[in-house]
């Protein structure tokens, strides 16, 4: 999984303080990737390549794993979620 010159480009034209709030953006339960999309332009498989570049790589699995079990169906939030799309 590679990073285009455009994401690439992209990320390093964030500053110090765009990372960070994207970083903690991508963190928190509450913040859809819509939200992200519209403020910073990134996709969901964008946040993911940008945290897997920012990131170590212990941290990055943690964050992966977190948001595998947020996203999973058998999890309330994921059930109303599901229940507010349709």
């Amino acid at each position: 999984m590679g990073i285009s010159k455009d994401l690439s480009q992209r990320i390093s034209a964030l500053d110090e303080k765009s990372t960070k709030k994207l970083i903690k953006m991508a963190w928190e339960d509450r913040v859809s990737y819509q939200e992200i999309q519209k403020l910073f332009g990134f996709s969901p498989n964008e946040v993911e390549k940008f945290m897997r570049k920012t990131l170590s790589e212990k941290d990055f699995k943690r964050w992966k794993l977190r948001q595998a079990k947020r996203f999973t169906l058998k999890s309330k939030k994921a059930a109303l979620l599901k229940s507010d799309c349709d």
